[in-house]
């Protein structure tokens, strides 16, 4: 199914979650990244998955018990808890454990926005627009394994990623954040305890960023409601299909059920056949938490989540909680300690009440399993999948990593020539080089050991905003240095020593490793030698950010070559000049919009037919240090040809050509202006303020010259374009 397919087919099982409620010291709107504040009261908003009566085929045990709990027999919309924890009674707030029996402040006010009448969910309305219906809050869960997840990333203690550095929440949060203690600081120092809005323990976000808030809505109907189904098991590459709200209550009538479409970056936790938590690879707003996330057949894949996010750093992975994570959120012991409860609550005409009944828990699992096991039809394609096999994750000592890309079956490894020698790459202090452009996408060491590093002067120069700086995976790297490749087999990870074969000494950042002891068979890449034109799809394949203590496999992101950097054969000093490369223009860079992050260096750059297309190389910062993941740049395998020929006749004469310097590819990889010694690539001389300045004056002349007279004035006036302001 196409996008537009997928969102007409979703689009009613998609709601905005509103509250509205008393704020005098405008303090509920902590960690939020926008709000609407009046007259005393704050609204907040988040997107909200719909499930009407009937929607679900088999209705997970966890929401039977809830409207069971409660006496409801309307439509439920689930949504993430954060919308609705500021508002909850003080003594609720300071400790969550009513999940039944939440209770909000007086005063406050709960509704959904839903799609139009003709979705067969309202009973009344006006016919076309999108209306506000009523809400209760009826539960507040936790989903533990999805917070086991998370926790696991928060708590992660790679190199540069520590349980200080990753925070979950949107990046605007911050900006509102300050302007929410500027406005009101000792109103917000009188209220540190609460937990929900500034507890940054890892163990209760990973939390309170997995709870969600279950909502009854009494007013939608089982009348021609529309059925949904849930997705197998999702994998790496799998499509997605997000309908949120960013930004819902700034404008509904603008943002109310905005697309936004995707693919399965990773799976957690790593190794398992059931994952209780995505990383996606698409791009979404505040506001979007708590939005429905569908595969590319509209099945129901789970909630999505605010983003992982890296402090001090524009870096931030979209995350999803899986509907099976959700699903089995309370165990069986649980559920039977929640019916009793009910039988309890409800008197007996309540409970003959028409609720939706539900198999068992252990049904419901077997469902899922039966799902997974069937044909799959969201599985990626197999060259994809073949893809992924062949990349490793290569680490040097103890505190640095990069990717790296299996060439052959005996395990020669090709990978970025700066995680050998990142001296040779500008890397000279900690801080980086103000006037570097290049940041090369691999993995940090801690801050202490990078500080006792000797800093050297860089001769490259560029003053343009966007920076290409150096990350600082292994500054003090020494060869003396332990390699190891880990292959990644399904479920099994193996490790292997490995030992340098080539690392260039010229401008192109390419390195070989040769795998020792290999028992197992490899699965080589196939490269593609036609480059792709701009516009083509790719995908990113690499282990950025997390490494080797994360236990993930690799990552996978989307994306489209965005601009294809050539040069003219005859300068490109690695093929040999003939006739026929004389006469064409040569590929040696390729700019994405997949998604790269400090890691990936040596991944792989792949089409739609799984064929390699390009060496993951190094993204862009923005003069202030910012990293932008989504500006890339690779080597073309075009550039590469020479490393498969050696990778098939291991003939170290083919190298060579590799070591050769090239004073307009360095340049071309500095981001930097053509050298002056070529002209026909270097820049103008710009003119001097003077030369401007007479060269106006003259072009002023010219037209008084040319309108002495009325009759000149008045045609040149007639056919002016006229401005717009």
């Amino acid at each position: 199914m196409e996008a537009q397919e997928i969102a007409a087919a979703v689009r009613s099982f998609s709601a905005m979650a509103r509250i509205v409620g008393p704020d005098p010291k405008a303090v509920k709107m902590r960690r939020h990244a926008f709000h609407l504040h009046q007259s005393g009261s704050t609204t907040l908003s988040a997107s909200a998955i719909l499930l009407p009566p009937g929607a679900l085929s088999e209705p997970p045990p966890l929401l039977s018990r809830v409207c069971a709990a409660h006496g409801h027999a309307g439509g439920l919309a689930l949504t993430a808890a954060s919308l609705v924890e500021p508002f909850l009674v003080a003594e609720q707030r300071d400790s969550p454990s009513e999940e039944l029996h939440p209770r909000l402040v007086p005063e406050a006010r709960l509704d959904v926005l839903v799609e139009r009448e003709e979705s067969g969910y309202i009973r009344d309305g006006d016919s076309g627009a999108p209306q506000w219906l009523s809400a209760q809050l009826l539960a507040m869960v936790d989903v533990p394994a999805s917070a086991d997840s998370v926790l696991s990333l928060l708590t992660y203690d790679g190199s540069l990623i520590g349980s200080s550095s990753w925070d979950v929440g949107w990046s605007l949060a911050d900006v509102n954040q300050k302007q929410v203690e500027n406005d009101g600081r000792s109103s917000l120092e009188s209220n540190r305890k609460n937990v929900y809005a500034e507890s940054v323990e890892p163990s209760m976000l990973a939390k309170s960023a997995t709870r969600i808030a279950i909502l009854g809505v009494s007013a939608l109907t089982s009348n021609n409601a529309r059925h949904i189904h849930v997705s197998p098991m999702p994998q790496r590459g799998d499509s997605l299909l997000v309908v949120g709200s960013p930004f819902g209550i700034l404008s509904p009538f603008h943002f109310f059920n905005s697309i936004s479409v995707g693919a399965v970056a990773n799976c957690l936790p790593p190794g398992t056949v059931r994952s209780s938590l995505l990383m996606a690879d698409i791009h979404c707003l505040p506001g979007m938490e708590g939005a429905p996330v569908f595969d590319k057949n509209s099945c129901l894949v789970g909630m999505l989540m605010k983003p992982l996010r890296q402090r001090g750093n524009s870096i931030q992975v979209q995350l999803v909680i899986t509907w099976d994570g959700i699903c089995t959120a309370w165990s069986s012991n649980k559920l039977e300690e929640v019916e009793q409860v009910s039988n309890e609550l409800l008197d007996d005409n309540n409970a003959d009440s028409t609720i939706v009944e539900s198999c068992g828990m252990d049904n419901h699992r077997r469902l899922i399993s039966n799902s997974a096991n069937g044909l799959n039809l969201y599985s990626i394609p197999p060259s994809v999948r073949n893809a992924i096999s062949s990349v490793v994750l290569v680490t040097v000592g103890d505190t640095s990593w990069a990717s790296g890309i299996l060439l052959n079956k005996n395990g020669l490894v090709l990978t970025n020539a700066h995680l050998l020698e990142p001296w040779r790459f500008g890397r000279t202090s900690p801080l980086g080089l103000e006037n570097k452009t290049t940041s090369l996408a691999g993995e940090y060491l801690p801050e202490e050991e990078s500080k006792l590093l000797q800093s050297q002067q860089c001769t490259l120069s560029n003053e343009d905003n966007i920076k290409h700086e150096v990350s600082l995976f292994n500054l003090g790297f020494k060869r003396e240095k332990r390699i190891s490749v880990r292959l990644d087999h399904g479920e099994k990870q193996t490790w292997y020593s490995a030992s340098v074969v080539f690392v260039s000494k010229g401008p192109h950042d390419v390195a070989l490793l040769q795998m020792e002891k290999v028992a197992i068979e490899l699965c080589a890449i196939r490269p593609e030698f036609v480059c792709p034109a701009a516009g083509s799809s790719v995908y990113v394949i690499g282990h950025g950010l997390l490494g080797p203590r994360s236990g993930l496999g690799s990552s996978l992101s989307s994306g489209v070559v965005s601009k294809v950097i050539k040069i003219p054969s005859a300068q490109h000093s690695q093929l040999p000049s003939t006739s026929e490369t004389d006469n064409m223009d040569m590929p040696v860079m390729l700019q994405t919009t997949a998604a790269v992050h400090p890691g990936a260096s040596g991944g792989v750059l792949v089409n739609s037919h799984g064929q390699m297309v390009g060496l993951i190389t190094s993204n862009a910062k923005h003069g202030g240090g910012s990293t932008i993941p989504r500006l890339n740049f690779s080597i073309p395998c075009k550039s590469l040809e020479m490393v498969f020929k050696y990778s098939e006749n291991e003939d170290s004469t083919i190298l060579e050509q590799f070591d050769k310097p090239n004073e307009l590819l360095s340049s071309v990889w500095a981001l930097a202006k053509a050298p002056s010694s070529i002209p026909f690539l270097s820049s103008p001389p710009e003119k001097s303020r003077e030369a401007k300045v007479l060269e106006f004056s003259k072009f002023l002349a010219e037209q008084e010259e040319g309108l002495k007279s009325g009759n000149d004035i008045e045609p040149f006036l007639r056919h002016k374009i006229p401005s717009k302001i």
